[in-house]
């Protein structure tokens, strides 16, 4: 098995080191995007229209696309294939209006056509590893990863960045712009130009910049509302609860939210009271490093009796709201004034 970074993946195909079947994981979408690029580079302009072509395997067969694959190139050395969206490598159940040949494909990728490059983007959260097909990709093609950065990396690279034109940052902003994109390097990007045209004067983003400019996910505002609840501020709970409700967002939304976030909660204070690192309880939960420092933060004056009894609490209410037992907004407004 073969795992290149993406750097590696361009100095390889600038030297002419190119494989035929590449496995892109991940989805960091600027490194998707950038893996892209890299690949369609390897094809003349005027040779992308008759050699270069896409699947998304929810809506054709593998069949169409193996005999993409396995066609000579019109007037250049190589053919580009590029597959999207190929859900059997999940445990996803995807309606289509056919069956997939799966050991079709694991066919060609153990015997690939020596002119055609084919890349399979798998950018899901999770890969169901059981799978054959799963296994011979990671066994035998060249795995390309675009995952999103660890904390450390995500820090030092928005601060390069920004450094390459001229800006600078607050340390608090920075950690506000990451934790209002969930450490999402793809998302942080989107804001990075209106933040230096706010800065243009003074070449520093700031805290009030990000607070005015970036954002806030539904995520991050039931976050807060999750801290307010655990800091036991029962008015500050309220009205954050009350705007959701003028915002017209369902409590069935809500519960479910919280429920994931309680779920967190719990498995991280339970993985660090084991002495996991931040890093090590991310790759355990598949859930980004700054989340986990913030999950922590979050918890830290709540012991996990506490936590559990808020998660079984939560679960219960889910299962009046959704049986019927009464009305959504005045449930969820108990529940907020029990714990707060």
């Amino acid at each position: 098995m073969k795992q290149l970074k993406i750097a590696e993946l361009k100095h390889n195909l600038k030297e002419g080191k190119i494989d035929n079947v590449y496995f892109v994981t991940g989805d960091e979408q600027v490194f998707i995007k950038d893996i892209q690029s890299t690949f369609k580079n390897l094809l003349l302009p005027e040779e992308r229209d008759m050699n270069f072509s896409t699947f998304d395997l929810e809506d054709v067969s593998i069949d169409d696309m193996i005999n993409e694959a396995i066609s000579a190139p019109f007037f250049g050395e190589r053919r580009l294939v590029f597959v999207d969206r190929p859900y059997f490598l999940t445990s996803e159940r995807v309606k289509t209006s056919f069956d997939q040949n799966v050991d079709l494909l694991t066919r060609y990728i153990q015997n690939p056509t020596p002119s055609t490059i084919l890349v399979i983007f798998a950018t899901y959260p999770k890969l169901d590893s059981r799978k054959k097909i799963v296994k011979q990709l990671k066994k035998i093609a060249t795995t390309i990863d675009a995952s999103q950065m660890d904390s450390h990396l995500l820090v030092k690279t928005i601060r390069e960045l920004l450094q390459s034109d001229n800006y600078n940052i607050d340390n608090d902003a920075l950690e506000l712009l990451i934790n209002k994109t969930q450490g999402n390097y793809s998302q942080i990007i989107n804001q990075m130009d209106k933040l230096k045209l706010y800065a243009l004067q003074s070449k520093k983003i700031d805290i009030k910049a990000v607070e005015e400019l970036v954002p806030q996910s539904l995520d991050d505002n039931v976050f807060e509302l999750m801290n307010q609840i655990l800091s036991k501020n029962v008015y500050q709970a309220e009205e954050l609860y009350h705007q959701f409700l003028l915002q017209k967002i369902d409590p069935i939304l809500l519960v479910a939210i919280i429920m994931s976030q309680l779920r967190t909660l719990i498995q991280t204070r339970v993985l660090s009271s084991r002495g996991l690192t931040e890093a090590t309880i991310a790759k355990n939960l598949k859930i980004h490093p700054y989340r986990v420092k913030m999950t922590l933060k979050q918890s830290k004056n709540m012991n996990i009796s506490q936590l559990t009894e808020m998660f079984h609490s939560i679960v219960d209410l889910d299962y009046q709201i959704k049986s019927g037992q009464g009305d959504k907004e005045l449930l969820f407004d108990l529940f907020v004034a029990k714990f707060a």
